[in-house]
């Protein structure tokens, strides 16, 4: 989980990658229920949704930052690439 008052974008980055992996995962089961269990396949598309929200919301916010337009206060506002401290 990612600390919003404390991330940089490339942390929201890598939150936005995690979660659409998680997107596929979710959707394979989601494909393999479909098959078995049929209507059952509502609960592993529901948590595939859900991971891709997290995910755009994720990159929403590592885009915020790099902009400096992101609306909680994180001393990475607005810096390059959205990340003050040196690398």
């Amino acid at each position: 989980m990612v600390d919003a008052r404390t991330a940089t974008a490339r942390d929201f980055d890598g939150a936005a990658h995690r979660h659409a992996n998680f997107f596929w995962i979710w959707l394979i089961i989601t494909v393999i229920v479909v098959v078995v269990g049929h209507w059952w396949a509502v609960i592993p598309a529901a948590f595939a949704l859900f991971q891709i929200a997290q995910s755009v919301s994720a990159t929403r916010a590592a885009e915020a930052l790099r902009m400096g337009t992101y609306r909680i206060p994180n001393p990475n506002n607005g810096a390059p690439d959205g990340n003050s401290a040196p690398l």
